[in-house]
């Protein structure tokens, strides 16, 4: 899915200085997600000149890439949106409360378009490399199709799941039949009607994906690794009056939303579970099922997340709430996680997701029971037997947090490759930057994000503004951080789940699903306020934990 370079690429050399001006920047922003969409927004503002690159031929980020059938938000529509442009929370109406794709990718286009970004976003662009020259102190960006540019600051807005990852089974190569990643679909309707089809995995993509193709398939094989806390989504349409409500009270909102850790309307209840008796708690459990959205997972008992004890209490309710879902004993006991308990990993929303085992065209493999040996011609041979399909849909997730960005092989001061400094895990000062690589920031990256992203990604993309206008202001050539800024920002980020049943998880904010991986933490478990707290103490403090050169 490499994107293709704009024609002029092939004018890169010429001593045209027209030319050369074209690709010089003070800023070049690589992502035309949310989060990007807003730094460009940011940085144009500033009367700088900026150049934001995307591989898409289409602004929206994940939400343009992630098209298939069945993704949506899982944090409330409104919630999820601009709060910065008063005309952009009047003009624009949701129509649901946790929108599907089309109409989040509709959302972006229509904030491109109302906030003037068009001209300074380049698409079709994916970066190749990115290379600190240190006697010029600026980036050299080159793209794929051949084309360099110039910047002074090098802005990463890449979204923390964005690099998808495949299984390492061998074989592909030699099966005939379709294949696609939902992180890669199409922009062409793809139908599964009459077909035998394959879905490998059931985490998020997984889940919202399976109840469409089980619709219109001749039989589905859901190749299972291992079985996640799922939890119904509970969506309903947003009326016109619902709508006045939301706008009328959107101040509210988002002020919800900044006060809770996870950066959404929901927070923990001011309660334990063992405040009530278990029946109060089932009860509540109950209500929290029947809810709409993350709120069983942000709304709950404060001591869930926490308590052994209080966890399983809640695992055992959604166990049986399986059970009471999958008709037959057998396949419902190999839907019930028995590695994790609820949270651990970020729960999937579903919506019909555990009546199509009920269907007689869906089969569930488990994959710990009958492994994966193979791809074939024909379609994918286990230890037990080959099943032959006509389509494979691989929802196997990504390489979060950090793989968007290690992919664009960036290169900082010494010649010191960013994937190798980070061989044991991202190492960063405040999510922000790393030591020996100036003027590169990280913007929804590692270390930082968690919950729900633009809340956390507008203060990150309001720092980084002023950090830069502060660079240019005072006539300095590069700004950078320590190793010991760094080796307390990782110590703060790993105090942060010390003590929580996160601690112990394996999950992809471990970088658990990629084979041959280096366990660490890569998100932050702080909280939303906390870290806004702390990098606003580190501007105020004159910008305590940076190095500013001349």
């Amino acid at each position: 899915m490499s994107g293709t370079g704009p024609s002029e690429s092939t004018e890169v050399e010429t001593p045209d200085a027209r030319l050369e001006d074209d690709r010089t920047f003070d800023a070049i922003v690589v992502g035309a997600g949310i989060t990007g969409l807003h730094q460009l927004y940011r940085l144009q503002e500033a009367g700088l000149k900026v150049r934001l690159l995307d591989a898409g031929s289409g602004v929206g980020g994940v939400w343009y890439w992630n098209r298939y059938p069945g993704a949506r938000f899982d944090a409330e529509s409104y919630s999820y949106g601009y709060f910065f442009s008063e005309e952009l929370r009047n003009e624009w109406t949701w129509t649901e409360e946790y929108a599907g794709q089309p109409e989040i990718e509709r959302y972006l286009n229509f904030a491109a378009d109302r906030l003037g970004l068009r001209p300074n976003i380049q698409l079709n662009t994916r970066v190749a490399s990115a290379t600190f020259d240190e006697n010029e102190h600026v980036w050299i960006v080159t793209t794929e199709a051949g084309e360099v540019f110039r910047t002074t600051f090098f802005i990463t807005a890449v979204g923390i799941l964005s690099a998808p990852q495949f299984p390492r089974t061998p074989g592909l190569d030699q099966y005939s039949g379709e294949w696609y990643h939902t992180a890669l679909w199409p922009k062409e309707e793809v139908s599964f009607a009459g077909k035998r089809v394959a879905v490998i995995g059931t985490g998020s993509s997984g889940v919202q994906i399976i109840p469409f193709v089980a619709e219109d398939a001749e039989h589905l094989f859901v190749f299972q690794r291992t079985p996640n806390w799922v939890t119904p989504i509970n969506n309903f349409a947003i009326t016109a009056e619902r709508m006045a409500e939301i706008r009328a009270t959107s101040e509210a909102i988002y002020q919800a939303c900044l006060t809770s850790p996870s950066g959404s309307p929901h927070s923990p209840m001011n309660m334990l579970s063992t405040d009530v008796t278990p029946e109060e708690r089932d009860a509540q459990f109950e209500r929290l099922y029947q809810a709409p959205g993350l709120t069983m997972a942000l709304g709950n008992f404060r001591d869930i997340s926490r308590n052994q004890s209080a966890n399983a209490s809640l695992n055992a309710f959604l166990a049986n709430k399986i059970r009471s879902r999958v008709n037959d004993p057998e396949v419902a006991e190999k839907l019930i996680p028995t590695d994790h308990g609820f949270g651990q990993k970020r729960p999937p929303l579903e919506n019909g997701y555990f009546e199509v085992f009920n269907q007689p065209n869906v089969t569930l493999v488990s994959t710990v029971d009958e492994p994966m040996t193979s791809f074939t011609e024909k379609g994918i041979q286990t230890t037990e037997q080959e099943y032959e399909l006509d389509m494979i849909v691989f929802a196997t997730g990504f390489e979060a947090v950090t793989g968007s960005i290690t992919r664009m092989n960036i290169t900082g001061k010494g010649g010191q490759p960013l994937d190798e400094y980070w061989l044991d895990g991202p190492r960063t000062y405040l999510g922000l930057q790393s030591a020996n690589f100036p003027n590169l920031f990280y913007v929804g990256g590692p270390q930082s994000a968690a919950g729900t992203i633009p809340r956390i990604t507008e203060t990150q993309v309001d720092w980084v503004t002023e950090c830069i206008l502060y660079v240019l202001e005072n006539g300095y050539s590069e700004v950078t951080t320590t190793t010991a800024a760094e080796d307390e920002w990782n110590d703060h980020v790993n105090e942060g789940i010390k003590g929580t049943l996160q601690e112990t998880a394996s999950s992809w904010a471990f970088g658990s699903n990629v084979e041959g991986r280096r366990r660490a933490y890569l998100l932050y478990n702080g909280g939303q306020p906390q870290y806004r707290q702390k990098i606003a103490e580190a501007k105020d403090a004159g910008y305590a934990g940076f190095v500013f050169n001349k």
